[in-house]
């Protein structure tokens, strides 16, 4: 005798079973990017001194990529990698934090230097560009991504200059179930924004300037750029307040947030506000993005899967000519991670002049 279901428990087994593959993938598909002097910076507002437990032991050596490919030429022009990762603590509780600095200059493997260096060999006039990562990146893994972001891009335009600065954060506590640790982290990236505006703020005005932002560190983009307009994130502004107005222009890859978190009265609703021109890497088949409605209750899709929607485009009202869309599904496919993006020559084509800003010099944001 042959079991026949009926229409209700065939329709019952279908949403278990797209249960149990959603779960299976929130659980062990990490949805983030892998394998790729402040004194008082905010707090509520209130600019409180660095407490002597604020600077922490860097928790990395060297600067090798051990024997890994190798990447960079000894004609090269220099990039420099700030970070934050031996701070952790300070930035979670709004502290100052003096970043860490290392220079990679022509033939040199790296080597430590100073915030006073960086600022002192910026060429007048020539853009300087701010790469955020994501979570569950490594020191190495970091160190690789940076070699072959610079060659991406400065492969994109070969006789333009620009200064590039790769930000580094705390991003692998090196949790079992890293799905757990992605709201951990998210509010990390988040506070993050707060340094990453300090050191836009250190830059002179005459400086244009690109924010890139990969998973996590779209969020971090997003932060820096509503703090500098005054904003508050998780309750806390810039002691410094708003900073004046100034050329940016950003590139948001993989962007893990809510795609209607740059809308007015949003969570990060006066980004725009500081941006003159935003492009969204849009992603449809994004795998680990999928899942990211999953990680509260109540969520919307990120806006690397959504991009722009069209009740986005209504609230954002006159703010629509800063930003588009620009589909890389067919470029990156399912694939989530930094490297999927930094090897493609034609995505670094598409943001060669949010990068270089080298498409008109007449050109009125």
């Amino acid at each position: 005798m042959t079991t026949r279901f009926t229409p209700r428990s065939t329709m019952a087994l279908r949403y278990c079973r797209v249960l149990l593959i959603a779960l299976w993938g929130f659980t062990f598909t990490p949805w983030v990017a892998q394998a790729q002097t402040v004194d008082g910076l905010y707090f509520q507002g209130q600019a409180i001194p660095p407490s002597p437990d604020a600077v922490e032991s860097l928790p990395y050596q060297n600067l090798t990529t051990g024997s890994g490919p190798i990447v960079r030429g000894p004609c090269d022009p220099d990039y420099w990698i700030v970070s934050t990762r031996g701070g952790r603590c300070a930035v979670e509780r709004g502290l100052g934090y003096n970043y860490e600095v290392f220079r990679f200059d022509g033939p040199n493997p790296g080597r430590a230097t100073n915030i006073d260096e960086l600022l002192g060999s910026l060429e007048p006039g020539v853009p300087v560009c701010f790469m955020a990562h994501g979570s569950f990146v490594t020191w190495d893994s970091m160190l690789n991504d940076s070699a072959y972001t610079y060659r991406w891009l400065r492969e994109a335009a070969p006789c333009q200059r620009v200064h590039l600065i790769f930000y580094t954060w705390a991003s692998d506590d090196g949790g079992i179930c890293p799905h757990i640790e992605v709201n951990k982290l998210g509010r990390r990236a988040s506070l993050n924004g707060f340094y990453l505006a300090d050191l836009v703020a250190k830059v002179s005005v005459d400086h244009p300037i690109c924010l890139i932002g990969h998973s996590h560190g779209t969020r971090m983009v997003a932060s820096a750029l509503h703090a500098m307009a005054g904003g508050s994130i998780e309750g806390r502004k810039l002691a410094t307040g708003a900073h004046p107005v100034r050329r940016i222009r950003v590139v948001l890859a993989a962007a893990a947030i809510d795609h209607d978190w740059l809308n007015p009265n949003e969570r990060y609703g006066l980004a725009l506000c500081r941006a003159e021109a935003v492009i969204n890497l849009r992603n449809r088949a994004d795998f680990p993005l999928l899942f990211y409605p999953l990680r509260r209750p109540v969520s919307t899709g990120a806006l690397a899967i959504t991009g722009v929607t069209r009740g986005d485009r209504a609230e954002l009202g006159e703010w629509n000519q800063k930003i588009i869309d620009y589909g890389v599904t067919g470029l990156v496919g399912v694939g989530h991670i930094w490297a999927h993006y930094y090897s493609q020559p034609a995505i670094a084509s598409a943001i060669r002049h949010y990068v270089y800003f080298d498409d008109s010099p007449s050109y009125t944001p």
